[in-house]
């Protein structure tokens, strides 16, 4: 049974399920790398603009924690449960692992909407373990009707930094994913901070991992090194759209991009 995004309580889900249905949601804001290099004022300050958006649905798509300490997952949950009014669904990143699943449960699931079915995939080791592989499997399987997103923490190859899946572990993932290709519709992920938009063997993918952490990787175009977040908009006829809003302050606004006031 599909739930109202309206009836879900606001702030953090802990996942214990594989598939959590919703109705209603239009508007998601995505980022990624919030507290992987400390949870500090920088990161508050960047964050709490994000968090100021109204969207139906929030997607943090990891590293929201430094160490994956339990005072450092109590302190993010706390400072954005009591600053938004919506559901946020979290995916584990690779400094998440030692708390993620004692505060947010699974980090492999699906939210499954009106025409989308999201995908969230664990790959927080730079691996994807054969459960996460069967996983995905019996989701693209069991929704044949529908578009998908995926959305992994460790994204795939590309040649912006070498912090990205290795090329075995991306052909475990294609495989799996090329047996519904013209349905899955984009590919979400994050770990490189920063932004990045590009395709890989027909799949687009984009890397948001500007939610607070410091731009650490040596991209090397500025236009990427941007704390922001992506919106996604999706409409009932099945079109998708995605915008970046840059945080003000940041030392690039990434071309059109709107900037959060």
């Amino acid at each position: 049974m599909f739930k109202p995004v309206s009836e879900i309580k606001p702030g953090f889900q802990y996942i214990d399920r594989e598939e959590i249905r919703i109705t209603g949601a239009k508007k998601i804001i995505l980022t990624g790398d919030i507290g992987c290099t400390g949870f500090n004022e920088d990161s508050k300050e960047i964050l709490d603009q994000i968090l100021r958006q109204k969207p139906d649905l929030f997607f943090f798509i990891g590293d929201l924690a430094f160490t994956g300490a339990e005072e450092e997952f109590r302190e993010i949950i706390d400072f954005c449960n009591s600053r938004v009014e919506v559901p946020i669904f979290a995916l584990c990143g690779n400094h998440d692992l030692p708390g993620y699943d004692k505060f947010l449960g699974s980090s492999t699931y699906a939210i499954v909407l009106d025409r989308f079915v999201c995908v969230f995939l664990c790959n927080a080791t730079g691996y994807c373990l054969d459960e996460e592989i069967t996983f995905l499997r019996k989701a693209l399987t069991k929704y044949q009707t529908q578009d998908f997103i995926i959305f992994m923490h460790v994204p795939p190859p590309t040649d912006i930094d070498r912090n990205h899946l290795h090329q075995a572990e991306w052909e475990k993932v294609r495989k799996e994913l090329d047996q519904y290709k013209e349905k899955i519709r984009h590919i979400f992920c994050a770990h490189i901070h920063g932004y990045h938009d590009y395709y890989i063997d027909g799949y687009h993918v984009t890397i948001t991992a500007g939610g607070g952490a410091a731009m650490i990787n040596d991209l090397k175009i500025p236009e990427q090194k941007i704390h922001h977040a992506v919106v996604l908009n999706l409409d009932d006829s099945g079109a998708m759209s995605t915008e970046i809003i840059t945080v003000r302050g940041s030392a690039s606004s990434a071309g059109n991009a709107a900037v959060l006031p």
